[in-house]
């Protein structure tokens, strides 16, 4: 089944060969030891989401639309991004797009490794110069879950807050230097975002649809998954759109911003 955020490495030579944009959003030490013919180094890991309220959302768009346009993509040309597998890196990448507006951009479905295992022959050259575009993004207010709603509908028969984090994250004993408040979002459900993942790829919606019902948890309902940085969630996203939970949408804010501020918090590990 075609799944249109997924592109097969066999896939990608066609696309390329069409024009598409291919963006690399693995850490630059990576790209620089190798990756595909023609890749762009390119990362907003690191760019956190301090503000899910409306207002601070569309100034987020118009951020990453800046960071976008300095590739020289457009919102209408096609874009593949990958990582080293189906990781979070290119997840998060991808869920930025579609939310900046962009309706032709598709993650490398087992990334580069399966790139490689495929045949592929790797570029050690470093990136080449590109002319910077302006870009207007047309926010896709439907893909994402803001702190207030959450914090407001928590407990909610009909809101499945998905805490995709490790098992420490999620008891509150980790040690993540930048967060405050250690814990949970209070009534999460805690299933970690590699649950969704095998050999480097999804799991067949059969097997995501499982998980799900081994949580309780409704695929069609609205499921909002959340991690630190709102990249594992990003992952998770994609995993339940591709098991057909149209009501999926990502806490891009994500344990960040519900510690900056303040919001209440859970701890201890799961019964």
């Amino acid at each position: 089944m075609s799944v249109p955020f997924l592109i097969e490495p066999g896939e990608l030579p066609a696309a390329l060969a069409a024009g598409a944009l291919l963006l690399d959003a693995r850490p630059r030490a990576h790209f620089l030891r190798g990756h595909i013919p023609g890749a762009l180094p390119y990362s907003t890991y690191d760019v956190f989401v301090q503000d899910t309220t409306l207002d601070g959302m569309k100034a987020f768009a118009a951020d990453m639309a800046m960071h976008y346009g300095l590739t020289g993509g457009s919102l209408d040309k096609p874009v593949v991004v990958y990582d080293d597998d189906t990781g979070m890196r290119a997840a998060r990448e991808l869920w930025i797009l579609e939310y900046i507006g962009h309706p032709q951009a598709r993650m490398l479905h087992g990334g580069y490794r399966q790139w490689l295992a495929a045949g592929g022959k790797p570029a050690m050259d470093d990136a080449r110069t590109t002319r910077p575009k302006r870009l207007q993004p047309t926010v896709a207010s439907g893909t994402f879950a803001s702190a207030d709603e959450l914090a407001r509908r928590a407990g909610s028969e009909t809101l499945f807050i998905l805490d995709v984090r490790d098992d420490l994250e999620w008891a509150g004993t980790d040690n993540t230097a930048c967060c405050a408040l250690r814990g949970h979002i209070p009534k999460a459900l805690h299933l970690e975002w590699t649950s969704f993942l095998e050999g480097g790829r999804f799991k067949p919606k059969e097997a995501i649809l499982e998980l799900l019902a081994q949580r309780g948890i409704d695929p069609n309902g609205d499921i909002v998954p959340y991690c630190h940085r709102g990249a594992r969630s990003a992952s998770a996203y994609y995993a339940l759109r591709l098991a057909g939970c149209s009501g999926a949408r990502n806490f891009i804010g994500s344990w960040h911003e519900w510690s900056a501020r303040g919001f209440p918090v859970e701890a201890g590990a799961a019964p």
